[in-house]
């Protein structure tokens, strides 16, 4: 146990805001502590997700509220002896700032042109992840593929299949499950009919006071039924550019992902998604440009 590696984790984001048609800043701030120029960022709370994590910081070094686009990279460092690994996401800042900024942690914020940003930032590492985060390009539209959550085994249910419930930990899972979705600025959730996908969503539509959608043509049977039905419904979404979830089952997903993709190439792209598991899809005009993969809530 002596041997163990001691790592701290924090994460952050290259905050953006369109400013014309085809213009964008890059916010940058002050650290009094440290006197240095910075993307917004800090260590994980406990039990907090790194999403959660970055959501949370942007909002307090910065005061305004933003929405999550795709994972843009980690960067990792030596912090006195202990490595230290920060993950960042795009994310756009909507309207004006609503919160108060601890002026002991950041004294200044400015919105820079993003070659402005690179020249200012103090660390090589922050001015690498704006390259990164141009890459990207900015303005994209998130639809998550979400697999239910962790449900009774079939053997262990005597019912009809579009009954069988969460597990108990299935259950944990739901309910943790809003931190790694609230920063994508979720307006439409969809799920299947089955009784394990409704118990999946609940808690999540319920504190984002929504309703959900549910439709038959995500569940197995009305995959067996009508295989292209499940893309089409995907396909639509995509069009209209709507911010949604999609909680549905395997083998449904993964062939859902791989008819949306086409022939492109995302690496890390798993066959099949355990439960609680997600691909969320960053997509800008009719083009997939991003997918991050999301792990199952920690149950």
């Amino acid at each position: 146990m002596g041997n163990e590696v001691q790592i701290i984790y924090a994460a952050g984001a290259v905050l953006w805001r369109q400013v014309a048609k085809k213009k964008i800043e890059i916010a940058v701030i002050h650290r009094p502590r440290y006197d240095d120029w910075s993307l917004p960022k800090g260590k994980l709370d406990p039990n907090e997700t790194m999403i959660g994590c970055a959501y949370r910081e942007v909002m307090e070094e910065t005061g305004y509220t933003p929405v999550f686009g795709p994972e843009i990279g980690d960067v990792t460092y030596e912090v006195e002896g202990t490595k230290k690994l920060v993950k960042y996401w795009s994310a756009q800042a909507v309207g004006e700032p609503t919160g108060e900024t601890d002026k002991n942690e950041v004294d200044q914020l400015l919105w820079l042109s993003a070659s402005d940003a690179k020249k200012k930032l103090t660390l090589d590492d922050d001015k690498s992840l704006i390259d990164f985060f141009l890459e990207f390009d900015s303005g994209t539209t998130p639809l998550v593929l979400l697999r239910h959550a962790k449900a009774v085994k079939r053997e262990d249910w005597d019912g009809d299949d579009g009954d069988r419930p969460l597990a108990h930990i299935g259950q944990i899972q739901a309910k943790r499950l809003l931190p790694l979705y609230l920063p994508y600025a979720i307006a439409e959730v969809h799920s299947s009919d089955a009784q394990r996908c409704i118990e999946t969503i609940t808690p999540i539509t319920r504190s984002l006071e929504m309703n959900p959608i549910f439709s038959a043509v995500l569940s197995e049977y009305g995959y067996e039924k009508d295989k292209e039905a499940p893309l089409d419904y995907a396909q639509d979404l995509m069009d209209k550019g709507k911010s949604a979830i999609i909680c549905s089952h395997n083998p449904i997903l993964p062939k859902l992902l791989k008819k949306l993709i086409g022939k492109k190439n995302f690496k890390q792209l798993d066959q099949k998604l355990e439960p609680g598991e997600a691909w969320v899809l960053h997509h800008r005009d009719g083009e997939i440009i991003a997918i991050d993969w999301v792990e199952a809530p920690r149950s």
